[in-house]
């Protein structure tokens, strides 16, 4: 068996202090968890290689037993992260701390750390309940009974009891996958992490795999970092969302912070399905103007935003619509070119002079493509950056 198997394969590593004995409900107390993880500390975290800069400077506090989903899309570092933390990479410079106490240096196996891997990394000759059970008997070093017994209760919450003598060759997808967290969640380690979880899977499995891992993890109360691209998984999942564009941590907060009120352009333009709409201006006497636009700006702006929802379509064009709007907002000219069902919503996507612009209408509209529309926003929905790309105005 490899070192990667023994630790984070297998999915923990052995802690050598005292476990605490208090649960935190059914979950926790069911695989035998413990109430709260460990404090995460990145400070001024960096990784090269070669010549690619992967992290730059992250500093990043995780509480004990918080949930922080790290988003960002490919390239962006989130998954180097997680690496560092493991400890499959070390860090170029900065330092990782656990408690307190440095990690550098510190081998995978004395972390006391599970990882759920994007492929799921289950050992195919073995079954789900051996998968489960190696896991704490070499991991752990509990005796032989003790492990099929938690490992036995873990697959029973997981919903997947079935599986317990299958092969991952006989599993579906979401099985395999649902399999890897139990035997991640069943060691009851200081901290788990996901890298990408439920990549592959269709939407409805992710979906309903969210809910179980969230109500899982908080069970637990461990500390996890959860890696992913989707925002909505990172939205739905973290207690905060951490930010990363281009090795550097842009933004962190809450859900509802990170989407109401970006503290970068990066993130305005990432974060939101669709994300919001910039448009690029020259700074003359308190206003912004550019093509087709000419709004007030805070000294500094050099761009604004505005997110889908908040641009209605002329009244005129749309009777109900735009209504109650005062002078001075923003107003365009634009031609439809497709709108997207979603759900109650459309996603409309239309072309305002050379900007591509996104808005969300309830789903009873049905523009036309080519059809030629107003579209108005007031200024309290516009969001300013300056010309390093930094949000502008309260934060």
């Amino acid at each position: 068996m490899s070192t990667t198997a023994d630790g984070l394969d297998a999915a923990a590593t052995r802690g050598d202090g005292p476990q605490p004995t208090t649960t935190a409900g059914a979950v926790g107390a069911a695989v035998g968890a413990v109430v709260g993880g460990v404090p995460i500390e990145f400070e001024r975290v960096s990784r090269s290689f070669g010549a690619v800069t992967a992290l730059r400077d992250v500093t990043l506090s995780v509480g004990a037993g918080e949930i922080v989903a790290l988003l960002g899309p490919s390239g962006s570092g989130k998954s180097t992260l997680l690496r560092i933390c493991a400890g499959l990479e070390e860090p170029t410079s900065g330092d990782l701390r656990f408690d307190g106490v440095s990690q550098l240096g510190v081998p995978p196996h004395r972390r006391d750390v599970s990882m759920v891997f994007q492929h799921f990394a289950l050992y195919p000759h073995k079954t789900a309940l051996d998968n489960l059970t190696l896991a704490l008997r070499h991991g752990r070093g509990l005796p032989k009974a003790a492990a099929l017994a938690r490992a036995r209760e873990t697959l029973r919450l997981l919903g997947i009891s079935e599986l317990a003598d299958r092969r991952p060759a006989a599993m579906s997808g979401g099985q395999r996958q649902r399999v890897a967290i139990g035997r991640a969640l069943a060691t009851r380690a200081r901290v788990i992490l996901l890298d990408e979880p439920m990549s592959g899977l269709d939407a409805q499995l992710r979906v309903d795999l969210r809910v179980e891992i969230v109500d899982l993890l908080r069970g637990l109360g461990t500390t996890a970092l959860f890696v992913t691209h989707d925002q909505a998984e990172a939205m739905a999942i973290g207690d905060r969302v951490a930010v990363l564009g281009d090795g550097r941590l842009q933004q962190i907060g809450m859900p509802d912070d990170v989407y109401d009120r970006p503290a970068t352009r990066f993130v305005a333009g990432f974060v939101g399905g669709p994300p919001m709409n910039i448009w690029d201006g020259r700074f003359e006497a308190g206003r912004l103007r550019g093509d087709g636009f000419d709004v007030p700006a805070p000294a500094g702006a050099t761009a604004f935003g505005v997110r889908p929802e908040h641009l209605t379509l002329d009244a005129a064009a749309q009777p109900g619509e735009g209504e109650g709007e005062g002078p001075g907002g923003l107003s365009l000219t634009g031609q439809v070119v497709v709108a997207e069902r979603l759900g109650a919503e459309r996603a409309v996507y239309l072309r305002c002079g050379d900007q591509k612009v996104a808005m969300r209408v309830d789903a009873a509209l049905v523009p036309r493509p080519g059809t030629p529309v107003t579209l108005h926003a007031p200024i309290a929905a516009l969001t300013y950056f300056d010309a390093d790309g930094l949000r502008l105005g309260p934060r």
